[in-house]
């Protein structure tokens, strides 16, 4: 068996995972970095609904959702390439 050097936030990380999970990544690697751009639009889309003013027009409240789909929509397609 292979030794591997791992930062802490890594070996965390690794803890948190089980084999199936470990099995899946080796399977398709290209998970990894699909989640993170999916977690980054995530985080975007949070900030950006927690920025809506309680009280807002109709229109420019329009303008905010149509924004964050499209957040979405590029993280989503980014990751399915």
């Amino acid at each position: 068996m292979k030794n591997v050097k791992v930062s802490g936030a890594q070996y965390r990380v690794l803890q948190v995972l089980s084999r199936k999970d470990i099995s899946a990544i080796h399977r398709n690697p290209k998970l990894v970095p699909g989640a993170k751009l999916l977690l980054l639009a995530c985080k975007k889309t949070i900030r950006k609904l927690e920025d809506i003013p309680q009280y807002i027009s109709r229109k420019k409240r329009e303008t905010v959702y149509r924004r964050i789909v499209a957040l979405c929509r590029k993280a989503i397609d980014e990751v399915e390439r």
